[in-house]
């Protein structure tokens, strides 16, 4: 199976694939890094939120 890379479609089997996991304050983030001959050539994220940014929002008007 081949991945589209910055270098182009690259087999899968020639790439190195690892994954990063960050835990931080509010959100946890898993990125997989592809890496063919020592070289970053993809990266994908994914970022899940503890809780909302502003959980006091106030209340607003509309069209007004």
């Amino acid at each position: 199976m081949k991945v589209l890379t910055t270098k182009g479609l690259i087999e899968l089997a020639d790439l190195a694939v690892c994954d990063v996991v960050e835990v931080g304050d509010n959100y946890r983030k898993v990125a997989t890094e592809y890496r063919h001959a020592g070289e970053l050539v993809r990266r994908s994220v994914a970022v899940e939120a503890f809780r909302p940014l502003e959980y006091t929002a106030a209340e607003g008007m509309l069209n007004g």
